[in-house]
């Protein structure tokens, strides 16, 4: 650095950083430049123990090894040993010595400068010695062997007691002092995976935003998560551009900036980066134009959101959460495939604590000491966070949960491509709840029950009116909306609430209703009460309980609800996760009918049940016939199976004999033979089956994706409609929509 830097030290959670300005210095920002390595010791010298370092520029340098202020500190005290008088001579001989002590403490302290800017090269002492033995005679070469070359030792010994000067060359400091670059605009530290890992998943984030690589460490059993933005390969001239932009002094706020109106804050931050970029680029730049719309964008991103804008772009994350002290514990999040999975970003305690406060401004409440907990949502990032202040031991800290929805809606297939369940249980499902029947989908935290929920309304389909109850923005119900399924978003902040919206609901006609994440005993209260209006209001919704044994424990003997509530519930629809070395799946583990007729005790028909060893769910009390033919019915790929004949030679398996009490009700009340029914169920699993196949061989995800499932469904719904019971037909007509595609 050339020229004073501004220079300050500040406290970010439980650390001590020093961030140098390097705005209008000539030195270029690293540690590499002997000019910045003597503007930063030097002024490190008289500070205590700092555990970061940053040069602000452009580029942003943090370097996170307390080694470099131990390096400053050092010198100091060398420095110190130069500025002793009684060193350089014989306390008698003081007096007599003045000028040669005069000329010697300022060759020391000369050479002590060089080292400043140089620590690794203490050659600059070497030569204080040599050159005074040459000049020397007498009494004076015997002093300066005596006393002299003793100080400079004894400098020379406090220097080398820095272990890591003996590390350093002149090309090395960013290696050895641990140098992490980054945009200034991007907050925190990012580290790079750790030396050894080897990546085992890497894909593209979407729109193009970068790319995430997947490793498995070495010392470690939770792989390592990376982003690889395109901010941090900019060319040098735009982040300077964008510096010059951030710095920009504003007398007054633009008349309409409504930072107030959250859809608005992005936009109006793009627009006015935009501006400012055009009319600094006139001046100094030469960057393309068609590059400042794109700087603006993302110069906008990461002022709105921070790192939750980059995440956001990943599909594949499910939540993320930030320990405190953010400074010490990186972010980690749970990946759909991988699990839990930890990152090299570390974040501030001032900027999640400035993320609280701007999101409790939106939401017009507050986030502080009085009030350290905060509930927000991003709806525009399809994120939910929970924001806790001053967590547990850490006096002055922020921790961050945030439980991220998928960009994009869940379709059934979509679970079928990856093996949650078969073509031949979706059916089943989806014909039952279609059918009029209740159903509750159970399993830990993690375990996609929410997402499954979700699913079923392209299955109950767009005929259908739908009630969606719900405590957070988790369901896309504006994407169902748009592609013509008729429902609506009922938002429920307090469980004692939804009671009273369900009543409320009770005279809107006869609809689904579909309510997600069902804890309180208010909440179940309501959820059961619902089940049992099935007559005109057959529920779906998620439940967190391990078991249908834990589920029954927790309503009946827990939140004490008669047994008879539990009846009201017509299928329960279990759900797990489990680690392989590929990975984390998340599967359906078993589809159980609950019966009616017990007492105490509740009694099912298990109609799928978990097969581990072959990772797939079998039919086990659902059909009667051929052990053989029901395996290939129960396949991914039916597209050798004739179904129409298959539904001839099977049937549905008894309630006598163990199977379902409910479908033979259903078939009953409707006045549809249960022929009829199988049928039905075996050429909508061949449908689902070919789609699969479509994406297979087409090698395109989007086949899965809910604009086309929507398509595919219309087609082959309205081919039923006309045509059932006939489904000879309706195979016919949905080969020949396949083959225009």
């Amino acid at each position: 650095m050339v020229g004073p830097a501004s220079f300050e030290v500040k406290e970010s959670g439980p650390l001590k950083v020093a961030e140098f300005d390097c705005h209008g210095c000539e030195g270029l920002c690293t540690l590499t430049d002997p000019r910045c390595r003597a503007d930063v010791i030097d002024k490190l010298r008289t500070e205590g123990e700092v555990d970061q370092v940053i040069l602000t520029g452009p580029i942003c340098r943090v370097y996170c090894s307390r080694e470099l202020s131990k390096l400053a500190r050092t010198i100091a005290a060398a420095q110190q040993l130069a500025l002793d008088r009684t060193l350089y001579a014989a306390k008698e001989e003081e007096k007599r010595c003045v000028k040669c002590i005069n000329e010697r403490t300022i060759l020391v302290m000369k050479a002590l400068d060089q080292i400043v800017a140089n620590p690794h090269d203490l050659g600059p002492l070497d030569d204080l010695v040599a050159n005074a033995r040459k000049k020397l005679k007498g009494d004076c070469k015997s002093c300066t062997d005596e006393h002299f070359a003793k100080l400079v030792e004894s400098i020379k010994s406090t220097l080398k007691g820095v272990d890591i000067l003996k590390r350093l060359s002149p090309t090395n400091y960013d290696a050895v002092f641990v140098a992490r670059m980054r945009p200034f605009f991007v907050e925190g530290v990012w580290h790079p995976p750790p030396r050894q890992a080897s990546l085992i998943e890497s894909y593209e984030l979407s729109d193009k935003r970068g790319k995430v690589r997947i490793y498995e460490q070495p010392s470690s059993p939770v792989p390592y998560y990376e982003l690889d933005l395109p901010e941090f390969k900019l060319p040098v001239e735009q982040l300077g551009l964008l510096d010059a932009a951030f710095r920009v002094k504003i007398e007054e706020a633009p008349g309409h900036a409504r930072f107030a109106y959250s859809t608005r804050m992005r936009s109006f931050a793009e627009e006015w980066y935009n501006t400012l970029l055009h009319m600094l680029r006139e001046k100094e730049s030469s960057v393309p134009t068609t590059e400042l719309q794109k700087l603006a964008k993302l110069m906008a991103a990461w002022l709105t959101y921070r790192v939750l804008e980059p995440l956001n772009h990943d599909d594949r994350i499910t939540d993320i959460y930030i320990p405190a002290p953010p400074e010490l514990q990186p972010i980690v999040v749970e990946h759909e495939r991988w699990g839990k999975c930890e990152t090299g970003i570390y974040l501030t305690t001032p900027s999640l604590l400035g993320l609280g406060e701007t999101l409790a401004s939106r939401l017009g409440t507050a986030f502080d000491e009085v009030h350290p907990q905060l509930d927000a949502e991003i709806p525009e990032l399809g994120m939910r966070l929970f924001l806790s202040r001053y967590p547990a031991i850490w006096s002055r800290s922020v921790e961050i949960a945030i439980r991220r929805r998928r960009s994009t809606p869940w379709t059934q297939p979509l679970f079928l491509d990856r093996g949650t369940l078969t073509p031949l249980a979706s059916s089943v499902l989806g014909n039952v709840l279609r059918l009029g029947s209740s159903a509750f989908v159970i399993g830990e935290m993690g375990t996609a029950k929410t997402s499954q929920v979700e699913t079923y309304i392209p299955e109950i389909g767009p005929q259908q009116r739908i009630v969606a109850f719900q405590d957070t923005e988790e369901l896309h119900i504006e994407d169902f909306v748009k592609h013509g399924y008729k429902l609506a978003n009922v938002r429920v902040s307090d469980p004692e609430h939804l009671e009273r919206q369900v009543n409320a609901f009770l005279r809107g006609g006869a609809s689904y209703w579909l309510i997600t994440e069902v804890r309180a005993a208010e909440a179940v209260r309501a959820a059961l009460g619902a089940a049992a209006r099935q007559g005109s209001q057959p529920v779906v919704a998620s439940f967190h309980a391990r078991s249908k044994r834990e589920m029954f424990d927790l309503i009946v003997h827990i939140m004490g609800l008669h047994e008879a509530a539990f009846k009201y519930i017509d299928f329960i629809i279990s759900t797990a996760r489990f680690s392989t070395p590929g990975g984390t799946i998340r599967r359906i583990v078993e589809v159980a009918e609950v019966l009616k007729d017990w007492r105490e005790e509740p009694k099912y028909a298990e109609l799928f049940v978990d097969d581990r060893k072959r990772d797939t769910l079998v039919p086990e009390k659902l059909l009667s016939g051929s052990k053989k033919l029901i395996k290939r019915l129960n396949a991914r790929d039916l597209s050798k199976v004739d179904v129409i004949e298959a539904a001839k030679k099977i049937e549905f398996l008894p309630p006598e004999r163990g199977g379902s009490q409910l479908i033979p009700q259903l078939c009953k009340r409707l006045a549809i033979d249960e022929d009829e029914l199988l049928t039905s169920i075996l050429a909508e699993a061949r449908m689902k089956s070919d789609l699969l196949g479509l994406a297979k061989k087409s090698g395109d995800p989007s086949y899965l994706e809910l604009p086309f499932t929507n398509l595919a469904y219309n087609a082959y719904f309205s081919s039923v409609k006309r045509n059932a019971p006939n489904y000879k037909r309706v195979m016919e007509d949905w080969r020949v929509w396949l083959k225009k595609l």
